[in-house]
């Protein structure tokens, strides 16, 4: 079944995907795209795609991170999540750096991974930068005030995290799972509601990615 979506925040406003809920099944649209070539997506197509604003936050060595700037060229993943999450956070992150090792070296080249903190209470640099590495070294680690971290999902179009209080654990942070993947057009054509279904849907989309090229860049 082809998805096609109108914005990223139509799509999440129609999906109440938060943190302890686990991942969903994707499909393989078709769609002509970027270059005008085909190519064949299990994340939902964004059409129109959403614009990638510019923003700072800190970075896990504790400098300001222009993700716009210092990703640029590349296709980049976003994902807002925090350390503490029990089950979506981890597993997504496992996934991509899965998928990314069995890519080939030209796609990893080519890919940067972004994820946010939504927690910034409990997710101190280096706390985010032990987490990550974990999964993969290469990660990019942000954090910022939580009046800040609100603020680049609402111009994401994501739906703004919540902290919820918890019996066990004080307090959680509820937050939406989607993944943006931006092209080098500083573009997010893709856009995974609750994660890929399959390390290889992940490892199939950014080779698609990939070969597209500049995007219009």
């Amino acid at each position: 079944m082809r998805r096609l979506r109108g914005t990223a925040a139509a799509a999440v406003t129609a999906l109440a995907v938060l943190a302890g809920c686990s991942s969903g099944s994707g499909n393989t649209p078709v769609a002509i795209i970027g270059g005008g070539t085909q190519a064949s997506f299990a994340g939902d197509l964004l059409q129109p795609p959403t614009h990638e604003p510019s923003f700072t936050l800190e970075d896990t060595s504790g400098h300001q991170y222009d993700l716009r700037a210092r990703t640029a060229g590349k296709i980049v993943l976003v994902y807002f999540g925090y350390t503490h999450c029990p089950d979506i956070c981890p597993t997504l992150m496992a996934d991509i750096a899965q998928a990314l090792r069995e890519s080939s070296t030209a796609v990893r080249r080519h890919v940067k991974v972004a994820f946010i903190s939504v927690d910034p209470v409990r997710d101190s640099t280096t706390v985010i930068r032990t987490w990550l590495d974990h999964f993969d070294p290469s990660f990019i680690g942000l954090r910022g005030s939580i009046r800040q971290i609100i603020a680049v999902q609402h111009e994401l179009g994501v739906p703004a995290s919540q902290v919820r209080p918890h019996s066990k654990h004080g307090y959680t942070v509820e937050h939406s799972a989607e993944i943006l993947a931006f092209t080098p057009d500083h573009l997010a054509h893709l856009l995974y509601t609750e994660g890929p279904t399959t390390i290889q849907d992940i490892k199939g989309d950014l080779a698609a990615l990939v070969k597209e090229g500049k995007w219009g860049a």
